[in-house]
């Protein structure tokens, strides 16, 4: 499944505007926000349809999975928005994970847990805010509410690092360790990060992760440094090769990086970072760019080459500045 995709949900209280664009969507937030209302209208809507006083607008089917033979149902669904409140035990499965992964179906999942079986993007996860306090809606009937971002990562007002972590130990170490003169870390695994700043005492530190599917540690990274001294700052691009496919050292076309979901089919990629890696693998084959994510071409380190993707990346954070 590829696309981006609005949601309008409402009755005669309350109304609902969504938008998905990527095959795992987490809603996230305080109590009493709405989220589980949510799921009460898209499963009442699909039960009892127009006499249930609900309307629900979207281009492709949305439906609630529950824990009634949700195996079952699961593997029979195309192309079709899923909606899971977190009452549903099997969100944490092994299956459930194993049954995403090559499904033709976006998620959007009701969780205040990580789950971190699923590779979820940063940018997909979301509270509901209600919004008719504002002058964005005239009329004031119902209560209006709306996604907004739950973590924004700015690595803006940043010293110049003394140690650097990376998530992986492969191609995207050998590169930021090339660009920041052998201060590199790897974390060995997203799983990692966490413990890997906190290990780190007494020194500026920059840390950098996959955005598109770090969404399940994210949460607890920036728990802690809120509430810490640690001096550390995120930098969340999508991947480093979606830095690779930014810097123009490759011919890419624009639509690859600025509406992803019109490619990264959910069938085939769990994340937009597998998407990137394999694209990138792709259209690099048989050229002096060839790329292996377990193993970064000397071409790649060159000074020319560090400096066309160091300028994708913000000022801040880059050697020297």
């Amino acid at each position: 499944m590829i696309g981006k995709y609005e949601i309008e949900v409402y009755n005669n209280k309350v109304h609902y505007f969504l938008t998905i664009k990527r095959n795992i969507t987490i809603l996230q937030g305080n109590s009493a926000t709405g989220k589980t209302e949510l799921i009460r209208l898209i499963q009442e809507h699909e039960t009892n349809g127009t006499s249930s006083g609900i309307t629900l607008i979207c281009d492709v089917k949305c439906t609630v999975l529950t824990a009634v033979d949700w195996e079952l149902r699961l593997s029979s669904m195309n192309s079709q928005i899923v909606f899971i409140d977190e009452t549903a035990l099997f969100l944490r499965s092994r299956r459930f994970a194993e049954l995403v992964k090559g499904s033709d179906n976006y998620f959007v999942i009701v969780s205040r847990d990580a789950l971190s079986q699923l590779p979820y993007s940063v940018d997909e996860i979301y509270g509901l805010r209600n919004v008719s306090d504002t002058q964005k809606y005239k009329t004031y009937k119902r209560i209006y509410n709306e996604m907004y971002k739950l973590y924004h990562i700015d690595p803006q007002g940043t010293k110049e690092p003394e140690i650097v972590i990376t998530e992986d130990s492969n191609a995207g170490y050998e590169y930021f360790d090339t660009l920041y003169h052998g201060l590199c870390v790897s974390a060995h695994g997203k799983s990692n990060v966490y413990d890997c700043i906190r290990n780190i005492q007494g020194k500026t530190v920059l840390a950098i992760i996959d955005g598109a599917a770090f969404g399940s540690e994210i949460g607890k990274v920036l728990r802690y440094l809120e509430t810490s001294n640690v001096n550390c700052t995120l930098y969340a691009p999508e991947s480093f090769e979606y830095l690779i496919l930014s810097s123009g050292l490759v011919d890419v076309p624009k639509g690859i990086l600025q509406e992803t979901y019109l490619y990264a089919d959910s069938k085939t990629f769990m994340s937009w970072e597998e998407y990137y890696s394999a694209y990138l693998a792709d259209i690099t084959r048989n050229t002096v760019y060839q790329y292996s994510k377990l193993r970064l071409a000397e071409v790649y380190k060159t000074q020319g080459a560090v400096a066309r993707i160091a300028a994708v990346m913000p000022e801040t954070i880059l050697p020297g500045n």
